[in-house]
């Protein structure tokens, strides 16, 4: 596309060829980040999809955006590094109420929507700017952070889960703060 075209056309091609699953996924997202966004419990089991099903998306758009090489893959854990160290700071979340059967009381919060659109987000400008400058995959100044980013905001669903699994055997659980 030639650069000399307004940026509202620009922007009107690019919504105009995504591909129609990925309004779905999106939509998908958002229905799932605002049941988040209200008091509710969760059993170990179903703890563990949105770590899963996240770092799954993120470590696909990592390795289809910029390669499955061994590099983007360790840039990508350790994102998740960090995410887990940021977590230890941030208490994500702090008010975690575990009924001592598995299943764990949580109050509503609009991080978990935020974290999703992020990894959305991230994913589809990534799309969108390698299509104009496919070149940009193969530089490490470019796609290692963005690699890094990825498992960043996908870990903290891991940390999150982390934090509340380890609530069970902790004594009154983790106090809200």
């Amino acid at each position: 596309m030639p650069s000399d075209f307004p940026f509202w056309v620009v922007v009107s091609e690019v919504v105009r060829h995504t591909p129609h699953y990925v309004w779905a996924i999106l939509a998908a997202l958002i229905v799932l980040g605002l049941l988040q966004w209200r008091d509710h419990s969760v059993t170990r089991a179903r703890l563990a999809l949105a770590p899963l099903g996240l770092g799954a998306f993120s470590l696909w758009g990592a390795t289809v955006a910029f390669g499955a090489h061994a590099p983007i893959v360790a840039a990508w854990i350790a994102g998740i590094g960090l995410a887990f160290s940021a977590n230890r700071w941030l208490r994500w979340p702090r008010d975690i109420r575990p009924d001592g059967h598995g299943v764990f009381h949580l109050r509503a919060s609009p991080w978990p929507l935020v974290a999703m659109l992020s990894v959305f987000a991230l994913r589809y400008a990534v799309a969108v700017t390698l299509v104009f400058h496919r070149d940009w995959a193969g530089h490490a100044g470019f796609s290692l952070p963005l690699a890094m980013t990825y498992g960043a905001i996908s870990g903290l669903f891991a940390a999150r889960a982390w934090r509340i699994l380890r609530s069970d055997s902790m004594p009154n659980a983790l106090p809200a703060i």
